[in-house]
């Protein structure tokens, strides 16, 4: 008896420390409310339609998207480009339609930008049609073939990246409201410049362009920030001056930036490249504070929970504190998923100091592969 009380005394002690312990670690990796407001849209590489959701990953709705000339038409390549942080909710992405001719050749018969308003009626996401917005065609580029595009809430304006053969062509536009503030068009199309002429090729790969286009657009509207070959540059749009942002990082790509909505700091997709060119799979969300130029690992392996291989695509909460991302998981599809030829991919949210495990907040794991999340409210 002398020796069984102080045992269950001791007993009682681990408990309580284990049960304190799980309370902590939760307290730590919850994500809290105000992280997930907002509307996240995304792409559904599954079905290959478009999506959106609540912050916390609730409530999907599918966007709706232009109609098609014909019954037998497909969509090519739809991809959400941003979604707004001022005035009503609105993504805004670029869809192609194609028509299969009798030898099965895929052609274009239509592609453009378009606007979708998505309100919150009693907490249900309900989107309005499709705004078709149209640009004018520059020498050798087509604006309304836009496949990266920011927004900036301060100036109101979007930034777009079109490509041609030889070049991958960055401009602005202004983003024109009715009397409801619904976006109704673009305007005053400026062209900033070609990236690839700002850009310096890493010297190991002087062929490859990858990584080259996609932009965020500073809130402020002071300046852009592009992924151009391996590197980040920021580009200063009243003067053209022109800053690289991640010097020394030879064999290794960063791309995807992402302002965070205080102007502070830009999140960013980071991945060593091989001997070969090609880039790693353990790719990283990475923050870099421009007051300093401090890169923060924000996800490693350590943290990333659920998020086993690629984590990419970065996309900050309102209040600055969370970052949100996109991953393919370390659970198998199972077989009878629709998208079991696939691997999946969900999206998660992390502390955007890296100070948490990855939360997962969509689990659909084979019936949708959510990618390229875009964060807005």
């Amino acid at each position: 008896m002398f020796l069984g009380r102080p045992s269950l005394q001791f007993l009682f002690r681990i408990l309580c420390a284990i049960t304190f312990g799980v309370v902590v670690l939760a307290a730590l990796t919850a994500v809290p409310a105000s992280a997930q407001t907002g509307v996240i849209a995304f792409r559904d590489d599954c079905t290959h339609l478009l999506y959106a959701m609540h912050g916390d990953g609730t409530g999907r709705i599918a966007l709706p998207l232009p109609p098609r000339p014909l019954p037998t038409d497909t969509y090519v390549d739809p991809l959400v480009l941003d979604v707004t942080r001022s005035g009503p909710l609105t993504v805004v992405y670029y869809v192609g339609i194609g028509r299969l001719d009798s030898q099965n050749v895929l052609t274009l018969v239509d592609h453009g930008l378009f606007a979708v308003q998505v309100d919150d009626v009693g907490g249900v996401l309900t989107p309005d049609l499709p705004v078709r917005l149209s640009l004018p065609e520059i020498t050798g580029v087509d604006p309304n073939s836009a496949r990266h595009g920011s927004l900036s809430a301060g100036v109101d304006r979007l930034a777009l990246v079109a490509d041609s053969p030889n070049a991958s062509i960055l401009m602005t536009a202004k983003v024109e409201r009715d009397s409801t503030l619904k976006i109704a068009g673009l305007s005053e199309l400026t062209v900033v410049g070609d990236l690839l002429t700002i850009g310096v090729p890493d010297p190991n790969f002087p062929n490859a362009l990858g990584m080259t286009g996609t932009v965020a657009y500073s809130p402020d509207g002071a300046n852009i920030v592009a992924s151009i070959y391996f590197d980040l540059w920021r580009i200063y749009l009243s003067t053209g001056k022109t800053e690289l942002l991640t010097p020394n990082t030879d064999r290794f790509a960063e791309w995807n930036p992402s302002f965070s909505p205080n102007g502070n700091a830009v999140a960013f997709t980071r991945s060593q490249i091989r001997n070969d060119g090609s880039l790693s799979r353990d790719s990283d969300i990475y923050s870099l504070t421009l007051a300093n130029g401090v890169v923060t690992a924000v996800t490693t392996n350590n943290n990333a929970g659920n998020a086993a291989t690629v984590r990419n695509n970065a996309m900050w909460s309102s209040d600055n504190q969370w970052i949100g991302f996109s991953a393919y998981t370390s659970f198998r599809t199972p077989r009878n998923a629709p998208c079991s030829w696939l691997v999946n991919s969900e999206i998660f949210l992390i502390r955007a100091d890296g100070s948490t495990t990855a939360t997962q907040i969509t689990n659909t794991n084979g019936s949708s592969v959510e990618v390229w999340p875009r964060w807005g409210w």
